[in-house]
């Protein structure tokens, strides 16, 4: 097997590719929000494949970490840790390596790695600025967009056939909904990122096991596309918590794992807890006594919504 020593070997003998920041050739650049140097991904097969041994591979990781080489966004270390490295870890480099998956899910991992204590990286500190809502019914944008969509459904009533009609009415109706939710909620901001929350409601069971859906509604003011990333329980930058402890998330309905918003364009995507995804982790008890918040941690910027929770 390499030795740490030739591993850094490999690193030094190339140093003009340290500044470069290239991707794949299945992946455009703009398709990773941490993209990683291309070279790196020979020691991510030879990893999997058993050539390099896993202390090595983590060694020489957190030495690409620490010199800004690969930037993994910054990661709290769980209380929860472990002393092993899944093989879901190793599939995944070797995975990327084969260019089937996209460099942020190979920077999950080691998000994950760090998060469980197996890697050690200088974290350095984020500002985070203070979460504060801002009132959106009197939104000139979305007061404009509200009266645009009402006029198009009055148009809507001129049509031949109700046929007709319900068809053109409908979809503005749709649109209209949310414009009318996004009013009534609050907002808050992670970057370029606007993100709309109204209070939910928490159903509890006869058998006291509680269950909550939560509804974001986004708008990315930005000029590129912006993404929001939550690619399995232990890779999600959507977090549940009440500043003691996190829970994870029953279901969602972002596809693939990745929503990539488009400039200007309005998304909306729930979110639940309660039942675990997976029968090691721990189920969500509603606490009338606890505050609860969802924080978003992505690397164009950090919010950290607090919930207004009512049981139904």
């Amino acid at each position: 097997m390499l030795t740490l020593a030739a591993l850094f070997s490999l690193v030094i003998m190339i140093p003009t590719v340290h500044a470069q920041v290239t991707t794949s050739s299945n992946y455009e650049p703009n398709d990773c929000r941490v993209c990683v140097p291309d070279w790196i991904k020979n020691n991510a097969g030879w990893w999997a494949d058993g050539i390099i041994d896993d202390s090595s591979f983590i060694s020489g990781i957190e030495w690409l970490v620490s010199n800004d080489i690969i930037q993994v966004p910054s990661t709290a270390v769980s209380d929860a840790a472990e002393s092993s490295i899944p093989d879901w870890v190793k599939n995944t480099a070797g995975w990327w390596a084969g260019d089937i998956i996209s460099d942020d899910d190979f920077v999950n991992s080691i998000q994950y790695l760090i998060k469980v204590g197996i890697m050690t990286v200088p974290q350095g500190e984020k500002v985070v600025p203070e979460t504060t809502s801002m009132p959106t019914d009197a939104d000139p944008k979305l007061i404009r967009e509200a009266d645009e969509l009402k006029s198009k459904i009055d148009a809507c009533q001129q049509k031949d056939t109700e046929a007709d009609i319900y068809l053109c009415s409908s979809k503005f109706e749709k649109q209209l909904a949310i414009i009318e939710l996004m009013m009534e909620a609050s907002k808050f901001q992670a970057g370029p990122v606007d993100f709309y929350y109204k209070p939910a409601l928490v159903e509890i069971s006869p058998y006291g096991n509680s269950f909550v859906e939560i509804i974001l509604v986004m708008r990315n003011t930005d000029t590129e596309i912006q993404s929001l990333f939550c690619t399995g329980p232990e890779a999600c930058n959507i977090t549940f918590t009440d500043g003691k402890k996190s829970w994870k998330y029953a279901a969602n309905d972002i596809p693939t794992g990745r929503l990539a918003m488009v400039p200007d364009t309005i998304y909306t995507i729930k979110i639940s807890y309660g039942p675990p995804p997976q029968k090691q982790y721990d189920r969500w008890h509603y606490d009338s006594s606890s505050e609860y918040f969802l924080k978003i941690n992505e690397s164009y910027g950090n919010v950290s919504i607090p919930l207004e929770l009512t049981v139904k």
